[in-house]
């Protein structure tokens, strides 16, 4: 759901392949507060994509993953996560980028690893995954996503 809206604002994303690595000095986007709406950490995780993602040559999926222990905040994420599972393979093609990130670190570690636990051995080959969170997660995140086969990229935020 909220890949199409952050989607319909990446229309213009789509870069040429370089094959090479994004500079790592590269200025990045300020962070949001942990209290901006869903279109502001959309925009965010966009910029982020262009900088960190320059040699993908495909338009973007992007999910906010939302912070907070509310049934709608745990609904969202569910859903999210269905959302996902269900496009690996008619949406999410070999040579996607799927970009994953909120305003709780956290959170977006357990969605991840939530997300991997029950997908096939390299259900996601040949795709990106670019996570923007909190570099004390990087570890659990790469983790949860090896068995996956997806080339993980990671943001701090």
């Amino acid at each position: 759901m909220w890949a199409c809206l952050a989607g319909t604002v990446l229309t213009g994303c789509n870069h040429q392949a370089t094959g090479s690595s994004p500079a790592a000095t590269e200025a990045g986007p300020a962070k949001p507060t942990a209290s901006a709406d869903d279109t502001t950490w959309g925009n965010y995780l966009a910029a982020q994509s262009k900088i960190h993602a320059k040699d993908i040559g495909m338009r973007p999926y992007i999910y906010v993953i939302p912070g907070g222990d509310s049934a709608a905040a745990n609904t969202r994420r569910q859903e999210e996560t269905d959302s996902i599972r269900q496009a690996i393979g008619p949406i999410l093609i070999p040579g996607a980028l799927l970009v994953l990130g909120g305003p709780n670190g956290q959170q977006t570690s357990a969605f991840v690893a939530h997300l991997a636990k029950p997908l096939k051995a390299d259900a996601l080959k040949d795709r990106v995954v670019l996570i923007v969170g909190d570099a004390s997660q990087e570890s659990a995140i790469q983790s949860a996503l090896k068995p996956t086969g997806a080339t993980v990229r990671f943001v701090a935020m």
